[in-house]
């Protein structure tokens, strides 16, 4: 059975499914090379208040980004399988229309009440209504990214992830090194990258894949909110373990132990790159699957799965413990006990992608609610400041575990069981 296994895996390896994967995960590592290249240069001119204000700005932006797109991408993706396009642009009409009115309304929120998100998270109130603007080219951008995805471009998809990035830290060096602007320089890299793309990814989905239109749809909009509204839970459950750390973590415990976290979520963070990149060509290679029933093999592609789900947390495992080998190479003396959340963090990186082994089965058959009550019980759980940092990051990575577990649950429970029967 062993060997059965292994000829199948080299069977995919030869497949469309690794080319796509490894030009996804060269631009994936192109867009997080520029970062670190210029991490010298910009900490030599900013502050580390300039980068905690640039920090507590992304953490706002995704949960604005939720709200305004409604975690529809998934949606968007999957009904390209249909082959039905009139449905398919009255889908993607309604969530871009939908988008752009709730962002005027975060707009006017954020201009009324900046000062209670100033005081909740330390973010200037002046510039709180920039942040809805840099959460709707977001919602823009990834809603484009997303169908060039499905549709297996991903060359298109890489170009446009490399350009983003280069334009972002190209007005960066602009106006904080050749001008000399604080933090607010950093913002308006963010914020005139944002709306370039954004322009750019409008007119991909109105002229190029013509699935776009001002209208909005009842039908498409109660799609919408069936599909994300049970998502969002999810999602702040993702949210609470990778970004909320940055707004409590100098609270519960030091900057110190912060800087620490940050390095070894950075050193880890190649695990994340990895998976996210297979991910992507998982995504559109299962769901043409899956949309094929009468010619799937049911045995061949679970055993493919179980051997993924199987191997991730050990390379996840590995990773963190050949991290005490070579981190002295990357960072001096003072961040060696980073090694610690390294190892953990890359096993939680690894579990992430035993999450998406089975997530994406429970996202094709669009039975979303699956994935909330699992996922955010044991987010909300953990939220109580009281808890020691140390202990809240423990639970953290346990956390990770669990809920990959649970969505792999009602994988063979529910959602694998509707898959493989359509």
């Amino acid at each position: 059975m062993l060997n059965r296994m292994l000829e199948e895996f080299s069977d995919l390896m030869s497949s469309s499914f690794v080319r796509s994967s490894f030009v996804y995960l060269i631009g994936s590592v192109i867009s997080a090379a520029l970062p670190l290249i210029l991490l010298p240069i910009l900490t030599r001119y900013l502050t580390p208040t300039d980068y905690g204000i640039v920090a507590t700005s992304i953490v706002i932006v995704q949960i604005l980004a939720v709200v305004l797109g409604i975690n529809a991408y998934g949606l968007i993706a999957r009904c390209h399988f249909d082959n039905d396009v009139e449905a398919h642009r009255k889908l993607v009409s309604t969530s871009i229309s939908l988008a752009v009115i709730l962002s005027l309304a975060v707009v006017l929120f954020l201009t009324v009440g900046g000062g209670i998100v100033e005081r909740l998270t330390k973010f200037p109130a002046s510039w709180a209504p920039v942040l809805a603007v840099i959460a709707l080219t977001g919602v823009i951008q990834t809603t484009y990214l997303s169908l060039l995805q499905a549709r297996s471009e991903p060359r298109r998809y890489i170009f446009l992830q490399i350009t983003n990035t280069s334009l972002n830290l190209g007005l960066s060096l602009l106006l904080v090194v050749a001008i000399g602007m604080d933090w607010r320089g950093r913002m308006l890299a963010v914020v005139g990258s944002g709306v370039v793309i954004g322009l750019f990814s409008l007119y991909g989905l109105s002229v190029r894949l013509n699935l776009l239109r001002p209208r909005l749809d009842r039908s498409s909009l109660r799609s919408i909110l069936s599909f994300g509204l049970p998502l969002i839970p999810h999602f702040i459950g993702g949210w609470v373990m990778t970004m909320a750390a940055r707004l409590y973590l100098n609270h519960l415990a030091s900057v110190a132990d912060t800087g620490l976290y940050s390095v070894g979520f950075n050193v880890a963070s190649p695990i994340a790159l990895v998976i996210g990149a297979a991910n992507q060509a998982y995504v559109p290679a299962l769901f043409s699957r899956l949309s094929n029933s009468e010619g799937l093999d049911k045995i061949r592609l679970a055993r493919i799965l179980l051997l993924g789900a199987i191997a991730l947390p050990l390379f996840g495992v590995l990773y963190g413990a050949a991290a005490r080998w070579f981190l002295p190479f990357l960072v001096g003396s003072r961040f060696y006990d980073a090694a610690d959340y390294i190892l953990w963090l890359g096993l939680a990186f690894a579990m992430q992608g035993v999450y998406y082994i089975f997530g994406n089965f429970v996202v094709y058959s669009k039975r979303t609610s699956l994935m909330a009550l699992g996922f955010a019980l044991f987010s909300f759980m953990l939220t109580d400041p009281l808890v020691r940092h140390r202990q809240r990051f423990w639970h953290s990575r346990f956390q990770q575990s669990v809920a990959s577990q649970q969505v792999g649950k009602h994988t063979r429970c529910h959602g694998g069981r509707q898959c493989f029967q359509c």
